[in-house]
């Protein structure tokens, strides 16, 4: 191989590790590399440079007993190991506990709980090896003030670079509200030829429709009361340049039709003219709404629909890119910070998996007011799932994510070892019948009490862990008459 990676993946399976890398490889600043073979991972190993190794348990064998892993780990103790194993395997969890693994990834591999897993992983390192790598250190440029690294946003970006290669094709960007389309318009224009020229939006759904015409299109003198002398239309405006048509799905019929006619001619004539006027202005339009829905329902014309979308974009919601979260948030707030002198926050685990598994119907423009609200109340603190809006609280993050979460917590606190689950006491079938409502209830009792001593009594983080609405748990809680049972 050509260089020895710092962090190194061994494991043949590719699912989830080409979004994991780019994940990790913009938030520490170290190499990131994979190894499909057993003389690979050796040849890596022998040169002691590999400061964490995630491996899967099969990697090389069949064998779930995990002596090749634990054999690994003698033989280089100055190297972190972090299985993968598949989920729901409660079994392989006790065994990679018994080689004192303290973190370990699940299958399907899912990008924060590995990032969440392999920070703490650093923090165990030896000080000679965890000083080849830095983490929270983005190895990112922004691209025309759009700033992402996950596989999704880059392919965008070389999407755009080559649609403003040819700067005469119009243009449908596609996206749900705030997820940045006027941004995209914008790197369009500025990679493009006309960058020079104007770049001109216009919000179809902010001007309402008896005025959209006319400052589209613009007007001659006398065309209608109160139009005292010509004005020019936006349409003229980006002549040479470029017109940016947002929220286009808004749109009347009678405009679309205008609109086709620029797109297909060239050309256009003002309110109250009788003689078209050339233009050369490139047409990109952005839309939240179902365009070919719109189509069969006879709300928007078929052919100005293939005439924009010549060229579709599509830009990804930011839930389908939670990789790119850490990143936005250290963006936005160097952003928000500069002007106000404030310190740094920091947050902790369970407020960063709670951020990145949260579903941001309101996207990227979300996160931010979220990261603005944040810089203002806990500048130079640590920020807990508790410190953020409500709607965070419930959020479901994944047992896998949870588990490191839950670890982390555990060392925080000055544990040794992470959180156990209750374990259900034996029961003594030579006696005959069993009730079985009152163990499973004498067991609920046994993980709700354990839960709340964990977070010292704090129900909704103790909701949290028990994977249940904090309505529910107190519910349970009433019910069973246990409330202050934990402070015992």
């Amino acid at each position: 191989m050509a260089s020895t990676p710092t962090i190194l993946f061994a494991d043949n399976q590719a699912d989830g590790l080409s979004a994991v890398a780019n994940m990790l490889d913009l938030q520490f600043s170290c190499s990131i590399e994979q190894v499909l073979t057993e003389q690979d991972l050796d040849a890596s190993l022998q040169n002691n440079s590999v400061a964490i190794l995630v491996i899967d348990i099969h990697f090389g064998t069949t064998d779930e007993t995990l002596t090749h892993i634990a054999s690994l780990k003698k033989r280089h103790p100055d190297t972190v190991i972090v299985p993968i194993i598949p989920a729901g395997r409660p079994q392989l969890i006790k065994q990679v506990l018994d080689l004192d693994l303290f973190y370990f990834i699940h299958r399907p591999i899912d990008p924060v709980e590995t990032s969440l897993a392999l920070k703490r992983a650093y923090e165990t390192l030896p000080e000679a090896k965890k000083a080849t790598i830095q983490p929270d250190k983005p190895k990112y440029e922004p691209f025309h003030g759009m700033i992402g690294g996950s596989p999704s946003i880059r392919q965008l970006f070389d999407l755009i670079r080559r649609v403003a290669d040819d700067d005469i094709s119009t243009v449908l960007i596609r996206g749900e509200s705030g997820t940045g389309k006027e941004m995209v318009a914008k790197a369009i224009h500025a990679q493009s030829k006309r960058r020079d020229k104007n770049f001109v939006p216009v919000n179809c759904a902010a001007i309402p429709d008896d005025l959209l015409e006319s400052e589209l299109f613009g007007y001659t003198k006398g065309a209608f009361t109160g139009a005292t002398a010509n004005k020019p239309g936006r349409i003229q405006y980006a002549d040479q340049g470029t017109l940016f048509l947002d929220e286009i799905g808004d749109m009347k019929s009678a405009l679309q039709a205008k609109l086709l006619r620029v797109i297909q001619e060239k050309e256009f004539e003002p309110v109250g003219a009788f003689k078209s006027i050339p233009v050369n202005t490139r047409i990109l339009a952005a839309t939240h709404c179902d365009l070919e829905q719109m189509v069969r329902e006879g709300r928007f014309r078929e052919d100005l629909y293939y005439r924009l979308s010549v060229v579709p974009l599509h830009i990804p919601p930011l839930r389908e890119r939670p990789e790119d979260i850490p990143l936005l948030i250290d963006a936005f707030f160097a952003k928000h910070a500069e002007n106000r002198g404030r310190e740094r926050f920091t947050m902790s685990p369970r407020a960063l998996a709670a951020i990145c598994h949260y579903e941001w119907r309101g996207n990227v423009r979300e996160l931010e007011n979220l990261i603005q609200h944040m810089t203002i109340l806990y500048s130079g603190r640590m920020v807990e799932l508790h410190d953020l809006p409500e709607k965070f609280h419930s959020v479901d993050i994944p047992p896998e994510v949870e588990n490191v979460v839950a670890q982390d917590a555990s060392l925080e606190q000055g544990n040794s070892e992470p959180i156990q689950p209750a374990a259900l006491q034996q029961v003594a079938w030579d006696t005959g019948t069993v009730d079985f409502n009152m163990l499973i209830n004498d067991f609920e009792t046994q993980l709700i009490v354990q839960a709340l001593k964990f977070t010292e009594g704090n129900k909704k983080e103790a909701a949290r862990l028990l994977n249940l609405k904090r309505t529910t748990l107190l519910e349970k809680i009433k019910k069973k008459d246990i409330d202050g049972d934990w402070e015992k």
